[in-house]
């Protein structure tokens, strides 16, 4: 198993996971004109996604779900709260099918085991993990604080994408408005630097080959920043990357096959 962020901040998201037989999108958040060209970047077409996750219904998450289903009929999987707000706020030329999330067992998209978990944001958002061949890939983004089921589930991981979207300080001098920065310091906002390295240190990735660090603020934090604050609660062998802003990354097989701590 393999992923592969094609976008990843404020401005859209995007993340593409695959295995030898199926390949899904977590979140579009793309614009029209980026889907295509970000999608070749990886070395992929639309021709290749066999369905789309949806965490939750922020406009950098679904901008470009109605654009990606006009050339290709991809089911999208979310909560069945989720797939109604999108039903309701999304203009789709032809409605895709849209199907809710098993509650009591993990679910099947081709050879990839899905699961979810609920997360505490400002709109019902929820995180993934998926399994293929014996390998675990977390995905955890758009949250507070990381709730106790979630270290649950991401226990024994293989691959981890996180968020560490901001640095506190920084936020002391942002230009944002008050009431913004109170929501994404709040619990029901975004992961900090040093919340997302606390959070690395409840889970068991003794196996982990790469984390991977997504949805970084452009204005409020920056790369180097992040993986400083969080590389302290890593263990060293522990490859840890951060996702660009808007391109795509390189896919996380050319990461942790590199040396921990290598540019990337």
């Amino acid at each position: 198993m393999r992923f592969c962020s094609l976008s990843s901040c404020s401005y859209a998201n995007s993340v593409v996971v695959q295995d030898n037989n199926t390949c899904v999108l977590i979140d579009c958040g793309l614009r029209k004109r980026d889907i295509k060209p970000f999608l070749a970047l990886a070395g992929l077409t639309v021709g290749n996604l066999d369905a789309i996750l949806v965490t939750h219904c922020h406009i950098d998450h679904i901008y470009g779900l109605r654009f990606i289903c006009q050339e290709k009929d991809l089911p999208i999987y979310s909560t069945t709260n989720i797939l109604r707000k999108l039903k309701e706020n999304t203009r789709f030329k032809t409605m895709p099918k849209l199907i809710p999330f098993s509650q009591r067992a993990a679910n099947k998209i081709g050879s990839l085991a899905v699961t979810h978990f609920s997360l505490s944001h400002d709109v019902e958002t929820i995180g993934f993990v998926l399994s293929s061949n014996g390998e675990r890939m977390g995905f955890l983004t758009d949250t507070g604080f990381v709730p106790a089921g979630c270290l649950d589930a991401l226990q024994s991981l293989d691959y981890l994408y996180i968020e560490a979207n901001h640095d506190p300080d920084l936020y002391k001098k942002s230009a944002k408005p008050p009431h913004v920065i109170r929501r994404n310091l709040g619990p029901a906002g975004h992961l900090s630097n040093g919340q997302c390295g606390q959070a690395l240190q409840s889970m068991g990735l003794e196996r982990c080959k790469l984390v991977v660090l997504g949805h970084l603020s452009e204005d409020d934090n920056n790369p180097a920043l992040a993986i400083k604050t969080v590389r302290q609660h890593l263990a060293p062998g522990i490859n840890l990357v951060s996702a660009p802003s808007r391109t795509p990354g390189k896919w996380s097989d050319y990461h942790h096959q590199r040396t921990p701590g290598a540019p990337a």
